[in-house]
């Protein structure tokens, strides 16, 4: 290190860059301070606000709510569709998007530049819905089989792929929530196959089946909301943390030689 030569400006201008530097290092310390404050309280309150296994109550309720949840079908709060298989001679430039698990980020649906389109006379499935949730039934890697997310922000038309499932429900904010709890833990262990270098899949079937616990249409409304919220907030720390991380590597690469 000591043998390389670097280019370098008077100390008053290093004094100067070496600030401004440390102020934005400071800002984006404390955008991941919050971000990261926002996803433990959404863990603790996913672990406190629907019922353990084994339990028909969760910990904590709003005020006014009581009773035990009462047990039902997944197929009973929610329709499950599959998705669009189509050949490569059905793709096209513009046409209708086909979300894919690309489109799923972090439990936080994303459009790409890359999304794939196809020709509208290809598509023999019903069209994506605001705030249906979009569900990965296939992937080479098990892991990301039963990642979901709720669908926001269409640009366009859109379906979703033939490895993917789309979950349409009254209440997709409270669902989506309750997937991210212990009994879909459970459900994706016992139910994804694959392994040994074979496509984990999960079957629509297998979660239409599949038993959860649900309040009454008032509770789901006001838990639904409250973790509607904390996404919203957490995905506004993630832009603001990408848009510094932006500024940090643009200024990087035109203050220095």
């Amino acid at each position: 290190m000591k043998e390389f030569y670097v280019y370098a400006p008077h100390s008053d201008e290093q004094t100067k860059i070496g600030n401004y530097f440390q102020q934005l290092d400071t800002l984006i310390a404390q955008h991941q301070q919050k971000h990261d404050k926002l996803l433990n309280l959404k863990k603790a309150l996913l672990e406190k606000m629907f019922p353990k296994q084994g339990t028909t109550t969760p910990e904590i309720r709003f005020k006014g709510f009581s009773g035990v949840w009462e047990e039902i079908e997944y197929k009973e709060l929610a329709e499950v569709r599959r998705g669009l298989t189509y050949k490569p001679s059905d793709v096209e430039k513009d046409g209708v998007k086909v979300l894919r698990s690309s489109n799923i980020n972090v439990d936080r649906f994303v459009i790409k530049e890359d999304d794939v389109h196809v020709n509208k006379r290809a598509v023999n499935v019903e069209l994506i819905k605001e705030c249906d949730i979009l569900i990965t039934s296939a992937n080479g890697s098990s892991q990301l089989v039963g990642k979901h997310a709720i669908v926001s922000g269409l640009d366009k038309e859109a379906v979703h792929g033939g490895f993917m499932l789309v979950s349409r429900s009254v209440s997709p904010y409270f669902l989506n929530a309750s997937m991210s709890t212990v009994w879909y833990e459970g459900f994706l262990t016992l139910h994804v196959a694959g392994g040994n270098g074979a496509i984990g899949n999960l079957k629509a079937s297998s979660l239409e089946k599949q038993k959860i616990h649900i309040p009454k249409q008032q509770e789901q409304t006001k838990i639904g909301n409250l973790f509607k919220q904390l996404d919203t907030l957490i995905s506004q720390q993630q832009a603001q943390l990408k848009k510094l991380s932006n500024i940090k590597q643009a200024c990087l690469d035109k203050m220095f030689v």
